[in-house]
């Protein structure tokens, strides 16, 4: 894909010198190194929040479930039966 739109920022001259050097480590642009970090930080973001995103009936639905009792569960009986035992 051909990049055709521009950012632009300003910042600090220290700022300036990390990114230049960090960007130089990995043979990178400034600008490619900029735009692959806040594009991969950006979609991870984005990612998060459609996994944690529900809507007001979801949220309803989980609580009402959340507030059933479980049934009972013989193996996991057994088990923190064991971890009783080792105290």
């Amino acid at each position: 894909m051909q990049s055709t739109e521009r950012i632009s920022i300003r910042t600090t001259p220290h700022a300036k010198a990390v990114i230049e050097q960090a960007s130089s480590l990995l043979g990178l642009s400034v600008s490619q190194f900029i735009l692959s970090v806040v594009y991969d930080k950006s979609v991870q973001m984005l990612k998060d929040k459609q996994i944690w995103s529900a809507s007001e009936a979801d949220l309803k639905l989980l609580d009402e479930l959340l507030q059933e009792p479980g049934s009972i569960n013989p193996e996991l009986q057994e088990l923190l039966k064991l971890g009783e035992a080792v105290d």
